[in-house]
């Protein structure tokens, strides 16, 4: 006869998808904590994935696992009482529920779920600390959107469902974790429409489907319901007012589990009046934000410094906000989308909503045109970190400025202070958009469109468009004189000189860099001259002047060691590895050529790399290396293709590029050079670079399993359990920064975004 469960655990209506890793850790915080409280933001599956834990450890607790749902017990409710019926024991006048609960559990070992505690917490965690001090082989797994905060309690966020990303050509990109978030939406469609798979035809609309709803079960759950009647790409058009589509829940769950309306609602009444006005101010950020950020957007009409600190800290409390720790990075919080566009609602738009989205933008704008002033220092790399990370708030910035009567002088300063954003980060073909966008709507003559022309110009020709970018100098230097823009002028010759440079007409600009380093101010003070020096260094090289190229550069190296500048430096390193292998000094060349890609990877410069990948396929043919000069200069003519044209469309290197090929034909045998094209041609950017590092020497399969270095397995084990990155170098005996590194090498190799996402990996792990 089958032995009878002891406890109260609801049976599972539908199947369980995904969470392996989740589950694991947290079984594991049970083993060593008797208390540990799930936390997460409304429908992230904290109920589901409690229940989960629990029916897995049943045999562990002889007493019984019992789940005690508390989401629908009014705060004026006896809690204690609550739990004895809960428990299913008979209480007796006139015994205290208190006691009763501490006399019958002093002996049981039973796993309590407390289902549901948000809105109970004053009571809870008093009641809960009693229990477990006078029941000591209880152990109690709570949910609840904010923690207990009572001694012996261990907090696990749970992330949102784990989902692939999407690259330039809407592919999906193979991660290590998993797709927890589409395997549960083909799951629940598939219920409702029983054909239903996910395959190449319709992958990418669900991986968007699904990052739209943030990877939130209850969304997922809730989207895939109509399936019955659209189809995805038909979801995907509706989810502009995400509230009123998803509202088919199940309507036996508890009321603010059967849509997404009501769940978040729940979560915005639990909070106080300080955190739903700061909640609703924060919906004006299109991503993540620093702490600093908010203040300047948020304070002000009755809210204070004091309360945006507090309003911020309390909403990640009840887990409303997420908190970030990038690497390298100050701490960013963030809304999911479903969170902020509920927001966003609340603040009502009109002109409470108008003012606060300029604040916004006079925030961004302010940051960008910093950065534009101090570009030319020791902070380049940090700097640029930053607008990446606030690239979503940028463009929501630009956005306004260009849509909003009266604001269009202001897109014009922001669009060309990010010159260096949309250079050195590789985003060309945004800033060409946006600087055409702001140009657009602000037509009027005025030193900010001279700024703003002149930057385009220079965007577009880096670009490889040097037709427009020759229009563009054109008009950028007439409206500079119309309207005395004296600072737009002396800019006017290192840009003049790049476009020649591009357009073929050696000897013009040959003249203009000149020209341009004559301006000893300019040259000290502006991020962009000195990589006119290298520029002019190159036209040197096509001449044959190749030691006065090399002075050259090492003059602007200088001048880069003393200001502790960084990007204008890699460009000297590629020049100089160009000049030495004319000169035939082949391992230097390889030297500067590496140091070079080494800087722009700190950037991100993907056209630098490339073409210092290029340069590099060159030297390596001249060392008699022709299927590794084929591997480098195919995989750098695939990936350059959607970036740009190709060599920036420069003669000097079409030459030389064309030298090296015919060299490489006539080493190789057929079959041996079309292998070694066809390798370089599948690699990826960051292949190619550890290649061309000489860190890998062949490409891995796209199946290929994780491998993170010891170290780094070793760091990942400490993320694990639960220490900060200053305590893991402390442990490790390592510095902060390196320690930051390893967390970010560990993060981009897993594809995860999160400290709790590397938990869930360790956990997966044999």
């Amino acid at each position: 006869m089958a032995t009878r469960r002891v406890g109260r655990l609801p049976d599972e209506l539908t199947s369980f998808v995904g969470r392996r890793g989740a589950i694991t850790q947290v079984k594991r915080l049970l083993s060593t904590s008797r208390l540990v409280t799930l936390t997460g933001v409304a429908g992230v599956g904290k109920s589901r994935l409690a229940t989960r834990v629990a029916r897995d450890l049943r045999r562990a607790f002889p007493d019984g696992v019992w789940l005690v749902s508390l989401a629908e017990v009014p705060a004026t409710r006896d809690l204690a009482q609550v739990l004895v019926s809960g428990l299913g024991l008979r209480s007796s006048p006139p015994d205290s529920a208190e006691d009763l609960l501490a006399e019958q559990l002093a002996d049981k070992r039973m796993l309590i779920i407390l289902d549901g505690c948000e809105h109970l917490l004053e009571a809870c965690g008093p009641l809960v600390g009693q229990l477990l001090a006078t029941s000591p082989e209880l152990r109690v797994l709570v949910t609840s959107r904010a923690p207990l905060a009572i001694a012996g309690e261990q907090v696990w966020p749970v992330p949102p469902l784990l989902m692939p990303r999407l690259d330039s050509q809407d592919r999906v990109v193979q991660r290590a974790v998993g797709h927890e978030a589409l395997e549960l939406f083909a799951d629940r469609a598939s219920a409702v429409l029983p054909d239903f798979s996910i395959g190449p035809d319709n992958e990418a609309e669900v991986v968007r489907l699904c990052q739209q709803l943030d990877g939130l079960p209850l969304a997922i759950e809730l989207a895939a319901v109509w399936m019955r009647s659209l189809s995805v790409s038909e979801i995907l058009a509706r989810l502009s007012d995400r509230y009123r589509l998803l509202t088919w829940g199940d309507r036996s769950a508890a009321p603010h589990h059967q849509s997404l309306r009501a769940a978040i609602e729940w979560s915005y009444d639990l909070c106080s009046p300080v955190e739903q006005a700061v909640w609703a101010r924060l919906s004006v950020f299109a991503d993540g934000f620093e702490l600093e950020a908010a203040e300047a957007v948020c304070v002000g009409d009755g809210v204070t410094v004091e309360d945006v600190f507090v309003g911020v800290a309390g909403l990640v409390e009840k887990s409303v906000l997420v908190k970030e720790d990038p690497p390298d990075a100050r701490t960013r919080y963030r809304l999911l989308r479903t969170i902020q566009e509920y927001g966003r609602e609340r603040l009502g738009g009109g002109t409470k909503e108008l003012v606060l989205r300029r604040r916004h933008r006079d925030h961004f704008l302010l940051l960008a045109e910093r950065v534009d002033a101090e570009w030319l220092g020791p902070d380049q790399v940090e700097w640029l970190a930053r607008l990446r990370l606030d690239r979503a708030n940028l463009r929501s910035a630009m956005e306004f400025c260009c849509t909003e009567p009266g604001e269009t002088d202001e897109a014009l300063r922001m669009v060309a202070a990010l010159r260096f954003f949309w250079l050195a980060s590789g985003a060309l073909r945004e800033g060409i958009s946006w600087l055409g966008e702001a140009l657009q709507v602000s037509p009027g003559p005025s030193p900010q469109r001279a700024r703003a022309l002149l930057v385009n110009a220079l965007v577009s020709g880096w670009h490889g468009d040097s037709d427009a970018a020759s229009d563009l100098l054109a008009e950028a230097q007439g409206m500079a004189h119309e309207v005395r823009a004296d600072a737009v002028l002396r800019l006017v010759p290192q840009t003049a000189g790049f476009i020649d440079l591009l357009r073929g007409h050696h000897d013009s600009a040959m003249a203009r860099f000149a020209e341009a380093l004559e301006e000893e101010e300019v040259l000290r003070h502006d991020g962009l001259a000195m990589v006119s020096m290298s520029c002019l260094a190159v036209l040197q090289i096509s001449d044959g002047e190749l030691q006065r190229a090399v002075d050259l550069c090492e003059r602007c190296l200088e001048i880069c060691e003393e200001h502790g500048e960084q990007w204008a430096r890699s460009w000297c390193e590629l020049v100089l590895g160009l000049a030495r292998w004319r000169q035939g000094d082949l391992d230097n060349a390889v030297s500067h050529l590496h140091e070079c890609l080494r800087i722009k990877q700190l950037f991100g410069d993907v056209l630098g790399e490339l073409l210092a990948v290029e340069i590099e396929s060159w030297v390596a043919a001249a060392q008699g290396r022709a299927a590794r000069s084929a591997q480098l200069s195919a995989a750098v003519n695939r990936l350059w293709q959607p970036v740009g044209s190709y060599l920036f469309g420069l003669r000097p290197y079409a030459v030389w590029h064309a030298e090296t090929e015919a060299k490489i034909r006539n080493a190789l045998p057929t079959a041996e050079l079309r292998s070694a094209r066809k390798r370089g041609a599948e690699s990826t950017l960051d292949e190619l670079i550890e290649f061309a590092l000489g860190e890998r020497h062949a490409a891995p399969a796209a199946d290929a399993p994780v491998r993170l270095t010891p170290r780094e397995r070793e760091v990942a084990r400490l993320v694990a359990q639960g220490l900060s990155n200053r305590q893991i170098a402390e442990q490790l005996v390592i510095s902060k920064r390196t320690s930051d590194s390893h967390l970010e090498h560990i993060m981009s190799k897993l594809g995860v975004t999160s400290r709790a996402q590397i938990a869930v990996w360790v956990a997966e792990q044999p």
